[in-house]
């Protein structure tokens, strides 16, 4: 990588979801992955996984332009997060990959505690009631004082931030959401945690988007850059593998 960043890759399903876009996807994807591909019952989540893993491969191999998109192989940490194990380049690449439906997103870097959550945001949620089961405290007065269309957005944030933070630490869900809490304001998106987490606050930084008005994203950069580490926003990879 040319600089020391945070590479984010993201886009919506329908924009590559051409004819044969599907298969040209596919073709990039190892035998285990098109196995799991194949085992799920619905088409459009099929096409999703082919799409979002296609992805990732494609971003990885537009930071490391020397490795074909085929040619990147993963391996699984303790709780299952995914990391690069072949082949070796010259400096280490992270990655966090997302997906809800109708949008994928993924993060590479240098750095290993990055993290990317992305989420399909319903208006049909019930934030303080799924607040109430998972949320620190704080979170849930927040959403509280929040009229509900507000609470909606907030508690997106939240989620996707907490999803981003899990990701990026490599616990999965190993670690209870209400053992931190996310501080987001106009100023600066913060977290906090109970006595017992062993995790500097200051060391993380956070940030938010909106790929499309009905998707919320969170990126984790636990580097420790000063002032953390600049992200940028790359066009939709797939692109390429369509043409």
């Amino acid at each position: 990588m040319p600089n020391d960043r945070i590479e984010l890759f993201v886009g919506l399903i329908e924009s590559i979801d051409a004819p044969g876009a599907v298969e040209t996807c596919r073709r990039l994807l190892s035998v285990d992955e098109r196995t799991r591909a194949d085992r799920f019952m619905f088409e459009r989540h099929r096409r999703q996984y082919i799409f979002a893993h296609a992805m990732l491969r494609l971003a990885l191999s537009q930071v490391a332009p020397n490795v074909a998109p085929s040619d990147w192989s993963f391996g699984a940490g303790r709780y299952g997060r995914p990391f690069v194990a072949a082949p070796a380049t010259s400096t280490a690449l992270h990655f966090s990959l997302s997906h809800a439906d109708g949008c994928a997103a993924c993060v590479v870097s240098r750095h290993e505690t990055v993290g990317v959550d992305v989420e399909v945001v319903s208006r049909r949620a019930a934030p303080l009631s799924t607040a109430l089961r998972f949320f620190a405290p704080e979170e849930v007065e927040t959403l509280r004082g929040l009229p509900e269309p507000a609470a909606i957005e907030r508690f997106f944030d939240y989620w996707t931030l907490k999803e981003a933070y899990l990701k990026a630490r490599g616990f999965g869900l190993n670690l209870p959401l209400d053992a931190f809490a996310m501080q987001v304001s106009r100023e600066a998106i913060e977290i906090s945690f109970k006595p017992d987490i062993a995790d500097d606050p200051d060391g993380w930084r956070f940030s938010l988007c909106s790929p499309s008005p009905s998707h919320r994203l969170a990126i984790a950069d636990g580097s420790r850059a000063n002032g953390g580490l600049p992200i940028s926003r790359n066009a939709w990879p797939l692109q390429q593998a369509a043409e």
